[in-house]
């Protein structure tokens, strides 16, 4: 187990203070605003290894890897495609069939993430 320094438990900290999903920009910007000097690449090693270690939780999207915390249910992601929000949901009907598929397929699953992307009703132009 790598060592907790004091810049990856600034980042832990951040990640964890919200339900939100991070990049390395989006933390690099919220440690430098609360006065931590901590440069990019720092960022990106320290999430890589808080990540490493079960700590937070990354999401692979198209563009960038985005963070959150690690003590959250499992759920699935809705991300939309215009503005970028991220939403969480989860159905068990289709955790049932995941489950099935893999059992009908000899697969031991050990994981998964199911992201699901398109428009949120507010870029869909149906927003209340």
């Amino acid at each position: 187990m790598q060592k907790l320094t004091a810049q990856r438990k600034a980042i832990l900290d951040i990640i964890n203070r919200s339900d939100k999903h991070w990049d390395a920009d989006d933390v690099a910007y919220a440690l430098r605003k609360e006065g931590v000097q901590i440069g990019i690449a720092t960022v990106y090693r320290g999430l890589a290894a808080l990540a490493e270690q079960g700590l937070i939780e990354s999401i692979q999207l198209a563009d960038k890897k985005r963070y959150e915390r690690a003590d959250k249910a499992h759920h699935d992601h809705l991300i939309c495609t215009g503005c970028g929000n991220i939403e969480e949901f989860c159905e068990p009907e289709i955790e049932m069939l995941q489950d099935k598929v893999a059992e009908g397929c000899g697969f031991k699953m050990q994981g998964h993430q199911l992201l699901l992307f398109g428009l949120c009703k507010t870029c869909n132009g149906k927003g209340s």
